[in-house]
């Protein structure tokens, strides 16, 4: 018996072919876009308690929560070219002192092994951890020491960055500058202020030997606008008075440069780093500060304990009060204000003490905890929010624990 062979009409033949082009060019799609386009992310739930109930830190108080440093990421990291590719984070935040939203979205340009170019929305690189401040499971602690790692410098700024690698001997280098503007708020003494730059520079230098690392950066922000309540309005009538040098200090017509170094030496038993800080500031609403942390960690098994000694000292630049007393009903009164924004302004003296406990629970979750004592000077801030009793001798411990995620 003979077998039936069909041959297709030329018709149904094309149609056929075209079909699986169809069905096939998808999977090459998706294979093409895969090997293109990387997604990750990070999530953290961190809890703490303030056993104080006269104010709040970090605003943690007297009751058990959660929601201040809660939060997921997802990353997406797009390769356009060999040498061009774009990066974009979204971030959701439990806290109500923060949004959530895009936390950063630039492009790369990385024309060979040296050079590295970025354009959009950035982090301002100035302290050791910023680029990965979020990432909890990137550094040992769960909360970064607050001397160093405040808010007086922005997290954020719109512009370019450009980076240089290079090897001398057993040494590696990183040079990197940048330049942008910065747009939003600014906290201070736990209230935020509305606040724009139109200068953001700074430059960074890295160095890596081995498991010894150094780095060492300075940040200049400069022509400020700053919607800060009642200060523009005095500053307008002591202008109108005649003491224009005591009007300007309560404008943001100057500058803060912020001056950074860290060192840190890691093995597989043990780690030691230290980071210091000095901000130099000519605007009233930004302290001169100096503070620095040193800590201490050692790896067991899949543990690891630290302990964190962190130092912080403040003060303004304040320029003489020349409207004068008692010469006048008007200037005395003006004079007397002035005293009162100058002498009311929050310093932020503190030591603290920080004992931390870490258990990697895989290779990419971690579970923290950590005691934190805190002793301030009664007559400052000293980094407490909301302090109601001025009796309140700045000192307290703060606890807190934590699960960290990296995906």
């Amino acid at each position: 018996m003979k077998k039936l062979i069909i041959i297709p009409n030329r018709r149904y033949y094309k149609l056929l072919v075209v079909l699986s082009c169809f069905l096939v060019q998808p999977l090459h799609a998706a294979q093409a876009l895969n090997e293109r386009v990387n997604i990750s992310g990070f999530a953290r739930v961190v809890g703490g308690y303030l056993d104080e109930s006269n104010a709040s830190y970090g605003n943690y108080s007297n009751e058990v929560s959660f929601s201040e440093q809660s939060l997921l990421a997802i990353q997406a990291d797009v390769l356009i070219t060999d040498t061009i590719s774009a990066s974009g984070q979204l971030l959701a935040h439990s806290s109500d002192e923060r949004d959530s939203g895009i936390e950063w979205l630039y492009l790369t340009y990385e024309p060979n092994n040296s050079w590295l170019f970025k354009l959009g929305k950035l982090r301002t690189p100035f302290f050791r951890y910023t680029d990965v401040i979020d990432v909890g499971f990137s550094y040992p602690w769960i909360s970064p020491p607050q001397q160093v790692y405040s808010g007086f410098l922005f997290s954020n700024y719109e512009g370019v960055s450009g980076a240089y690698k290079f090897n001398f001997n057993d040494l590696n280098f990183d040079i990197e500058a940048y330049y942008g503007t910065y747009s939003g708020e600014f906290s201070r003494a736990g209230e935020n202020i509305d606040i724009d730059v139109d200068e953001i520079k700074g430059m960074i230098l890295t160095l890596n030997r081995g498991n010894f690392s150094a780095r060492a950066s300075i940040t200049q922000s400069s022509d400020f606008y700053a919607d800060f309540p009642g200060f523009n309005e005095f500053a307008d009538i002591l202008e109108y008075a005649g003491y224009p040098e005591n009007a300007e200090s309560l404008r943001f017509n100057g500058a803060a440069t912020g001056y950074q170094a860290s060192v840190n030496y890691d093995t597989l038993n043990y780690f030691v780093a230290a980071e210091w800080v000095k901000i130099d500031s000519d605007l009233l609403v930004v302290p001169q500060l100096d503070s620095y942390y040193l800590t201490l960690g050692y790896h067991f098994d899949a543990f690891q304990v630290h302990i964190t000694y962190a130092n912080s000292d403040s003060s303004y630049n304040i320029p003489e009060n020349l409207i004068p007393k008692y010469v006048s009903e008007e200037l005395t009164e003006l004079s007397f204000i002035y005293d009162g924004i100058t002498q009311n302004l929050p310093l932020y003296t503190l030591e603290s003490l920080t004992f931390g406990l870490r258990w990697d629970l895989k290779y990419n979750i971690s579970a923290k905890a950590e005691v934190t004592y805190l002793s301030g000077e009664q007559e400052e801030n000293s980094f407490f929010e909301d302090i109601t009793n001025p009796d309140f001798d700045r000192k307290a411990t703060l606890y807190q624990i934590g699960l960290e995620w990296v995906f």
